[in-house]
């Protein structure tokens, strides 16, 4: 990587580290306020005064800025430069080609990536065919949808997802029919639903790194999900676990199951970071959904291996050759993280707390806060959550709560 000049792109700066700290790192660009020192930092928090859940999608409006960053790059530089966002999109492709200079753009290609990424009936119906476990589902027009019908079916409770759901939007756990009736009002643009037998109360996260001849494996980790005094609903996804995880069977059966998909997506063409979401039930898996990207973990991740996932992830992307058909997980050092998200109506922040060690991603005094933005960002080198990924860890508990005390928000006067 020393030979490019780094432009990293991300909803969060946090997301994709260790990138954003190399010496190459020129640019990141941001949906939250704050770069590395030594790097220049584009934000749509700063440019908009507004801070919510970004989207990927939603940064690629500051390609346009990229050309006056190149331009203001030290004179005597003519290393090409490398954009390295989480997953490849039609904004930042038709950016590239309109940078001036030699831009590359570092991700698996959108003819690979993007279904997968946007069909989650498609990978499951792959994934059975892969011979992996997958939960028993059901799929229906949204004018077909009739609870009792879905629960006769797979029982109760039950889980409602739209296709193209990420980061568990779109996720509905079901037990009644006016959830049912509340999803489908919520997502009126949603044509057909995926419905899927419960599968287990842990949710775990198993993935790779994909090379044109091979397939690293990276280690297993247990997800935090829906965790309300977080700011999150059933399956929205909240943090991450390493180095606690489940038993050696289930994590067995998880890299097993992974090499599997990781091989697969080499013979696609995909290139660079997966991950899959699996539920655990007793001592049974089943497969999820395929995440061909890189994840809210993979920083995390990368900070507790010798070998960054994040560094493999972007020379698989450049044809490093990875020198084995199959790499089994190095052992990773233990370590956890949680997001914490507002889930007040718009406010304006005009005090906030004092980070301490741990804790990263606050806002800017004066920024309107926007429902589902994230406040703050914690880690740590122990578990943040109880054992199933579901709960504070009381220490946690005690430490977000004092953290949350020390902001000042009022009701924000949003444009009519």
């Amino acid at each position: 990587m020393a030979g490019y000049r780094l432009v990293t792109a991300s909803a969060y700066p946090g997301m994709m580290a260790p990138l954003t700290r190399h010496p190459s790192c020129i640019c990141v660009l941001s949906g939250d306020a704050g770069a590395t020192p030594g790097t220049t930092g584009l934000s749509l928090e700063r440019l908009d005064g507004v801070r919510r859940r970004w989207r990927f999608g939603d940064v690629a409006r500051l390609a346009d800025f990229v050309p006056k960053v190149l331009a203001t790059s030290a004179d005597d530089d003519d290393r090409p430069v490398l954009l390295i966002p989480p997953r490849a999109s039609l904004a930042w492709e038709s950016a590239v080609t309109a940078w001036p200079g030699r831009v590359r753009l570092a991700a698996s290609p959108m003819r690979v990536a993007e279904p997968i990424a946007e069909d989650k009936i498609m990978v499951r119906s792959k994934l059975r065919e892969l011979g992996l476990p997958v939960p028993e589902e059901l799929i229906l027009d949204a004018s077909d949808v009739d609870f009792a019908t879905v629960a006769r079916k797979l029982g109760t409770p039950f889980v409602m997802q739209a296709p193209s759901g990420a980061g568990g939007q779109g996720t509905y756990l079901v037990s009644a029919e006016s959830a049912v009736i509340e999803a489908l009002a919520g997502q009126p643009h949603v044509s057909h639903w995926l419905f899927s037998q419960y599968a287990g109360d842990v949710t775990i996260n198993a993935g790779g790194v994909v090379y044109a001849d091979g397939v690293r494996l990276l280690p297993v980790s247990i997800q935090s999900s829906g965790i309300r005094e977080l700011g999150f609903g059933f399956g929205a996804y909240c943090g991450s676990t390493f180095g606690s995880s489940a038993e050696s069977s289930v994590e067995a059966a998880a890299i097993e199951a992974a090499a599997v998909v990781g091989e697969w997506l080499r013979t696609l063409g995909h290139r660079g970071v997966f991950g899959i979401d699996i539920a655990v039930g007793g001592s049974q898996i089943a497969l999820l959904e395929i995440n061909p990207r890189v994840q809210g973990s993979s920083w995390l991740l990368s900070e507790l291996q010798d070998e960054p996932c994040l560094v493999s992830h972007v020379e698989a992307l450049l044809g490093v050759p990875l020198g084995a058909s199959l790499r089994q997980p190095d052992p990773v050092r233990p370590g956890s993280h949680l997001l914490l998200r507002w889930d007040g109506p718009a406010g304006v922040v005009h005090d906030l707390p004092e980070p301490w060690p741990g804790v990263s991603g606050l806002p800017e005094r004066g920024v309107t806060l926007l429902p589902g933005a994230i406040m703050a960002r914690f880690e740590a080198d122990e578990p943040l959550t109880t054992s199933d990924g579901r709960s504070l860890a009381d220490g946690a508990r005690r430490t977000i709560l004092s953290l949350k005390e020390g902001f000042d928000i009022t009701p924000a006067r949003m444009p009519r």
